[in-house]
């Protein structure tokens, strides 16, 4: 008698080392994701950390006017006294004032931004401001009685109706003003004491 199980077995064998092996059923599924990106109105400001402005002795001797009297003659008649002569050279000095004196720091900062389309736009704008508010005093490091007085802080930045994009050449570059009075400054060397603050709002 034949053994049916092994005789099946012994078939399955022949079939495996000749190639042949049972079918097998094969599963999928698709599926479709719609992805959008959302960003949000943003804006990047680049600015110096420190800025430290050097004014030239020749920038300083321009700015007072410089010597006023250097083309003239004084003609001047002597006086006795006890055994001296006195003359009175008369010297009235000219010259600009310092007490006013307006400063414009170009490409002080850039901004680059991202902001809302449509039938209203976005916008992006920069305001400059002192630390202390409309005015400062920067202190001579070391003779406190030497001062500058600051005033009038601002920038000619054009308030920006679209946005640039983030990438760096797309920066757009803005100036700092402001007024120095110079009037009670009296040494040389460093004077401090200010900060100026740079805001740029984007919508």
């Amino acid at each position: 008698m034949v053994n049916r199980p092994i005789l099946r077995i012994a078939l399955l064998s022949a079939l495996l080392a000749m190639g042949f092996a049972p079918a097998t059923q094969a599963a999928s599924a698709t599926g479709t994701t719609t992805f959008n990106v959302i960003l949000q109105p943003a804006v990047v400001l680049d600015y110096y950390g420190t800025i430290n402005l050097t004014i030239p002795s020749s920038a300083l001797s321009t700015l007072s006017g410089g010597p006023s009297n250097s083309a003239n003659t004084a003609a001047l008649t002597a006086a006795v006294a006890g055994t001296s002569l006195t003359a009175n050279a008369a010297l009235a000095t000219t010259g600009n004032g310092v007490t006013a004196v307006p400063l414009d720091i170009s490409n002080a900062f850039s901004v680059r931004a991202i902001d809302t389309p449509g039938a209203t736009p976005g916008t992006t704008s920069v305001t400059v401001a002192f630390g202390s508010g409309s005015t400062a005093t920067l202190t001579n490091t070391v003779d406190s009685t030497s001062t500058i007085g600051l005033s009038t802080p601002g920038t000619g930045f054009t308030t920006l109706s679209a946005g640039t994009g983030l990438s760096a050449s797309a920066a757009v570059y803005g100036d700092v003003s402001m007024v120095l009075n110079l009037g009670a400054a009296k040494s040389a060397g460093t004077y401090s004491g200010a900060t100026i603050v740079v805001t740029a709002t984007s919508t």
